[in-house]
């Protein structure tokens, strides 16, 4: 009888302990609510935060609907804060473990972005190519298929190729 309150013990502490949905989705709230207030020299930090609240939540609540909404978040600001790989490593994981989600079209094509703001051309040509292959009707398939043609070049490369084929 002792060791089975002794257990049930253990398991209300861990229940106790463990992630709570609503205090994350409050702290994810809250930090949100704070970006318009930030100055510069403290918003890389309170992005920062917020990626890992999102990162977080996805973590502890891998069901939940909001998880691959809150992934696909901490890869834009995974960009943002020039963390490239880290983006796509967190776009990989949305492709791999939430095939079905609503916008997985835009995961292969902020894939392709992060690596394009890597300077990773090749692997960027590869993502934005598989999107507008894979996803034609998608908002942003018609600009993709025009950017890979000057994807890698300066702004004076691409000024010079806009107007070679202006005439």
């Amino acid at each position: 009888m002792k060791r089975l309150v002794l257990i049930m013990m253990g398991v209300l502490l861990m229940a106790a302990c463990g992630p709570n949905r609503d205090k994350e989705l409050k702290a994810i709230e809250e930090h949100e609510t704070q970006l318009s207030a930030l100055d510069v020299n403290t918003q890389d930090e309170e992005l920062t935060t917020l990626m890992n609240l999102y990162t977080q939540f996805a973590n502890h609540f891998p069901t939940d609907s909001l998880a691959p909404v809150y992934l696909l978040r901490a890869a834009d600001l995974s960009i943002s804060l020039s963390m490239a790989d880290r983006a796509v490593c967190i776009l990989d994981t949305i492709i791999s473990q939430y095939p079905g989600f609503e916008d997985i079209g835009g995961c292969y094509f902020l894939k392709g972005y992060a690596f394009e703001t890597a300077e990773q051309f090749d692997s960027a040509r590869t993502a934005y190519t598989y999107f507008v292959e894979n996803y034609p009707d998608h908002p942003l398939a018609a600009d993709t298929r025009r950017s890979l043609d000057y994807l890698g070049m300066t702004p004076e490369e691409m000024l010079e190729a806009i107007l070679a084929n202006a005439e």
